[in-house]
């Protein structure tokens, strides 16, 4: 798609980044001799009243919000219909690029965390959660301070509505295990963001991986926070402790302000708590990360030169439309009864001969027949509990994420169907899929009862026994312990 010359006032330069939202764009603008970042929504998603209902309220959203960490907001408007806000262009560069250089030091990571926080802090006495806090969401002006930025899919703690229905909403590698699993979300939840960021800027390393970003996800809500120490050891103990509390899967069990978080920070990093108050209001000193003979130091990796490189990159809304993980994700297995083992009868048959020379009658064993067990009345024989517990959309790809008990067996009934074990837990495995989009699949789902030859004897072949209740269930033993779950695969926007 070309880029176009001008819009409205503004002169553009170049495209800074296309997301599922919005066209971020560099341009000039003359009235003010000034660079800046147009953000615009699509004409193609001025058709779609939640897109545009979206646009208008990060619009309201960021306006609002005027702090020396947050990326301030020039302009706004309507142009051709087409709805824009001018923001500061941050020539800087992003901490995502900053961190593709190298590892952070504890102090240099400290201080960064120590103004985003403020920052956030400052949105959140104003009952705002930003909900997609990540390394591209932080950037830099050219004295190499932090800003916040992107707050599209940012949450007004006191509104009742809901504009993402029963999606996911926010970046798989930063969501914290409530918003991942679609419950509200507080304050707390950009807590949780910060410490994956400060995860990654002291490791170099997300701190889950998974072959899908539905896998992703699921880590965040089952795995415990990795051991940075086990990667880091010449790092304090208290450092892992501060991410371990940060990104603690209860936030009842979390800092509970990103202050509380910062604070904790300096202690380890300076021996101090620092300058911060609960009120966040103190402004941000200019070139608070450049001196005239001082560089931002890194552990382990190259030198940081006086300030960050030059690069215009502003973050996009990156994921737009995800479903909510339900909170019944880990539903208890059903309980596997014990076999019952009936010992077969025996009886003693006679073998006599005519001969009186012949030796003493002898006596020899033989197994009876074993009797068939009466049939049940009822089918009870258990089958494994499957739940479609999410659907999202990651990069435009459907997922639907399935669990069901563990240590069941599953074949799809058609080949498109691809499905991959993500985690067990409490007796659940949990299982993403992904197909064409719009199609139901049969999966079949088995668990069957463990038998012996002898109990397996005592049914017909098209009956199997039920250990239980000691009797003949109506089903075929090949489908015993089997269920057919209907996966649906939606489609994505």
């Amino acid at each position: 798609m070309a880029i176009p010359s001008h819009f409205g006032r503004y002169e553009i330069i170049s495209e800074l980044g296309r997301g599922g939202m919005a066209t971020v764009y560099r341009a000039h603008d003359p009235l003010f001799d000034r660079e800046v970042a147009l953000k615009v929504l699509p004409r193609e998603m001025l058709h779609d009243p939640q897109f545009r209902t979206r646009f208008d309220r990060e619009l309201k959203v960021v306006a609002t919000l005027e702090h020396p960490a947050i990326v301030p907001v020039y302009d706004v408007g309507t142009e051709d219909s087409q709805p824009y806000f001018v923001m500061r262009y941050m020539n800087g560069g992003s901490l995502a690029g900053e961190i593709e250089k190298g590892k952070f030091s504890l102090q240099d990571a400290a201080k960064i965390i120590e103004k985003i926080a403020q920052g956030l802090a400052y949105a959140h006495k104003k009952k705002i959660v930003h909900r997609d806090l990540k390394p591209d969401n932080i950037l830099f002006d050219d004295t190499g301070a932090p800003f916040i930025s992107d707050f599209g899919v940012a949450k007004v703690t006191e509104s009742t509505s809901s504009l993402t229905g029963s999606g996911i909403i926010g970046t798989p590698a930063y969501m914290s295990p409530e918003q991942a699993k679609g419950e509200d979300v507080d304050t707390r939840s950009d807590v949780y963001g910060l410490g994956v960021i400060l995860y990654q800027m002291l490791s170099g390393k997300q701190p889950y991986s998974a072959d899908t970003p539905m896998g992703v996800v699921v880590k965040h809500i089952t795995e415990p926070v990795p051991e940075i120490l086990k990667m880091l050891p010449d790092l304090p103990l208290e450092a892992d402790q501060v991410i371990k509390t940060a990104m603690a899967k209860d936030r009842n069990d979390r800092y509970p302000t990103t202050i509380a978080l910062a604070k904790a920070l300096n202690k380890v990093a300076f021996g101090h708590e620092g300058e911060l108050s609960a009120e966040a209001a103190t402004a941000i000193r200019s070139g608070v990360f450049k001196s005239e003979n001082a560089t931002l130091a890194t552990s382990g990796s190259k030198n940081r030169s006086t300030g960050f490189v030059v690069a215009g990159v502003i973050a996009l809304v990156a994921l737009v439309g995800f479903l909510l993980l339900r909170n019944q994700l880990f539903p208890a297995p059903l309980p596997t009864p014990t076999p019952t083992l009936e010992p077969p009868t025996l009886t003693t048959v006679p073998l006599t001969s005519t001969n009186t020379a012949e030796p003493p009658t002898a006596t020899l064993e033989v197994a009876s027949p074993i009797p068939f067990a009466p049939a049940c009345s009822v089918n009870q024989i258990p089958v494994p509990v499957v739940k479609e517990t999410n659907r999202a959309c990651i990069s435009k790809i459907p997922y639907t994420t399935i669990s069901f008990t563990a240590g069941s067996t599953y074949q799809a009934s058609d080949s498109a169907l691809k499905c991959e074990e993500e985690a067990t837990q409490d007796g659940s495995t949990i299982m993403t899929c992904t197909g064409k989009e719009l199609t139901a699949y049969d999966l079949k789902v088995c668990n069957p009862p463990k038998l012996t030859n002898a109990e397996l004897s005592k049914c017909s072949a098209d009956s199997t026994f039920d250990s239980a209740n000691q009797c003949c269930a109506a089903v075929v033993p090949a489908s015993a312990g089997c269920t057919v779950f209907k996966v649906g695969i939606g489609g994505c926007p």
